[in-house]
């Protein structure tokens, strides 16, 4: 996105090489929408009843004459009901036997029984994924590159690491269209979790709903956008990196220095953040006039709707201490406190570039939902007049002459073009 002061770029490397089976919010009815609907549009070709069983037993006793009053009267036993544990047992909730579906799948697996763990398995052997406590969550979303064929999917249900239950399926998944496996392949080469700690499938396929919602919305109000003509412009932008910074004091533009430019809070207002490479100026406090005033608003608006505080009462008196030294006239909002705190609240690295995978969900722009929001709305109010990926790249540009040159054009597309010609 275009900034206030002069947009930069994050370096892209070179084109990753396919990778095999994946492991698997602010226009929610569009992303439900997205989500059925969109593996029609680009498609590329393709590669128990239940008995339970309850039984209980309970005795009483009652003397004979004279000896006493019991529960029962006379001689002998007296029998009750109860109920009993029942057998383990594991099933499918969803999906059903014999479904067709679309990636991603989601299972949800029901349990009982004393079960303790289920883990799933695709062709009897291929873990889809961690075992887990069905006590603790019923679902795993899991996408699939073999498709366009049966695939035999089971449930296995254990007490203390012992098998005593299982549940089988059989789906079909049709193959992903060519610009999904685009957006596939990149982010898996360009979001590698170091750590191994996070759940990188659940990232990426937010991710990839966020986006498809807003292509969506452009192509809805008439824009001849496609997904993977915006993939490959956030690919430019940010090498579609889920949690993008470019902090570099050599490219600020309120303080343009060789090291150290946050010394000046003001500085903080010029970095890039997220998948949408979103430059903060657009959310100056004080500067850009309307424009940043209605971008600031929907930085809150669309961070709200995504579960964060925005309530001015999260801002620190040391953040208001740095935005007086930007805007001494004006009072700081939720906004300022998370644009001025990207260091010393959020742990950004300052002065360089890169993914900063540990804040991911912790700040809203990286968060795809919010960063592509933001990103996009500036292009949406001339969107009816996209012909083409290209009109949506030089209106992404704004001032900067490069975006409308057809040359520069091209370096931004040939990573889709050139997939989509060997899919």
């Amino acid at each position: 996105m275009a900034s206030l002061g002069g947009p930069a770029r994050f370096p892209v490397g070179p084109a990753p090489s396919p990778v095999g089976d994946f492991a698997a919010s602010s226009h929610a009815w569009l992303r439900a929408f997205v989500l059925a609907a969109w593996p029609m549009m680009t498609a590329c070709p393709a590669d128990e009843g239940f008995e339970e069983d309850r039984e209980g037993e309970g005795e009483g006793e009652g003397e004979g004459e004279g000896e006493g009053e019991g529960e029962g009267e006379g001689e002998g036993e007296g029998e009750g009901e109860g109920e009993g544990e029942p057998d383990p047992r594991v099933w499918f909730i969803e999906p059903a036997d014999g479904a067709i579906l679309q990636n991603p799948v989601t299972f949800r697996i029901g349990a009982e029984g004393g079960i303790d763990e289920v883990e799933v398995f695709a062709d009897e052997e291929w873990s889809l994924g961690p075992a887990w406590a069905p006590a603790e969550r019923d679902s795993l979303v899991y996408r699939f590159s073999n498709t366009g064929i049966p695939r035999p999917i089971t449930v296995r249900g254990r007490v203390a690491g012992a098998e005593v239950a299982r549940a089988d399926v059989t789906i079909t998944i049709d193959p992903d269209p060519c610009d999904v496996r685009f957006f596939l392949d990149e982010f898996d080469a360009h979001n590698e979790d170091p750590t191994g700690t996070l759940d990188m499938t659940a990232i990426r396929e937010d991710a990839l709903v966020s986006l498809q919602a807003e292509v969506a919305e452009l192509q809805a109000c008439g824009a001849g956008v496609t997904l993977g003509g915006m993939v490959s412009l956030l690919l430019f932008e940010s090498a579609l990196r889920v949690a993008a910074y470019n902090t570099r004091c050599e490219e600020n533009s309120y303080n343009r220095t060789e090291t150290d430019c946050d010394a000046d809070p003001e500085a903080l207002y010029s970095y890039q953040l997220g998948l949408g490479a979103l430059h903060t100026s657009n959310l100056h406090p004080c500067r850009g006039g309307a424009w940043t005033q209605t971008m600031r608003g929907r930085f809150l608006d669309a961070a709200g709707a995504a579960g964060f505080a925005v309530d001015d009462g999260i801002v620190t008196p040391e953040i208001a201490d740095r935005f007086g030294q930007v805007c001494p006239d004006d009072d700081p909002t939720a906004a300022d406190y998370y644009l001025l705190g990207a260091h010393d609240v959020f742990g950004i690295p300052r002065d360089s570039a890169g993914n900063h995978l540990a804040g991911y969900g912790l700040h809203p722009l990286f968060t795809p939902a919010v960063s592509l929001e933001l990103t996009f709305y500036e292009i949406a109010s001339s969107c009816a007049d996209f012909a083409s990926d290209r009109d949506a790249i030089e209106a992404f540009g704004g001032a900067d002459d490069r975006y409308a040159d057809s040359a520069f054009q091209d370096q931004i597309l040939s990573a889709w073009w050139d997939f989509e010609a060997g899919c």
